[in-house]
């Protein structure tokens, strides 16, 4: 049973791990903040990522460093025990919230950038790219009122 409950994180974990890919993280990134959300514990050491992956040091070593520079992953020590502990923060809506808030804002960019390009005879295309636009900045709104509501019913 207990090899079918592992087989089974294994695979949400991979799972999950592929929804991170497709916000930008690489596979090991993706993989650890899957673990660290499903793995029972609310800390993971070093050694156990590496032996639940079966991975190379350096490989989790560089997407530790990662996301903990992106503040999506901290650390912390117990007393008289030099191993550092990982836990997910709160960060991840706020960073993928900006991340798609970056994109809209180029989007929007260039369909302006596109309407400059066409003659204003193309009445049927230039509505349709207006439409993006109009859609880019509800979607842009939503977004940063969902993150005003986030933030503050979470500090």
């Amino acid at each position: 049973m207990k090899e079918k409950g592992d087989a089974e994180l294994r695979s949400h974990i991979e799972e999950m791990a592929k929804m991170f890919e497709k916000m930008n993280f690489t596979p090991m990134q993706g993989r650890i903040l899957s673990f660290l959300s499903c793995s029972g514990r609310s800390d993971k050491s070093f050694e156990e990522i590496v032996s639940f992956f079966q991975t190379s040091k350096s490989t989790v070593s560089n997407s530790l460093s990662y996301l903990i520079s992106q503040k999506l992953v901290d650390y912390k020590t117990r007393t008289g025990k030099r191993k550092r502990y990982f836990f997910l923060t709160g960060n991840l809506p706020f960073v993928l919230a900006r991340q798609h808030l970056e994109t809209i804002g180029h989007f929007k960019e260039l369909s302006y950038k596109t309407l400059t390009f066409n003659n204003p005879d193309q009445k049927e295309m230039n509505h349709l790219i207006h439409g993006w636009i109009r859609f880019a900045n509800l979607f842009e709104k939503y977004l940063r009122d969902a993150l005003k509501d986030y933030e503050s019913d979470n500090h």
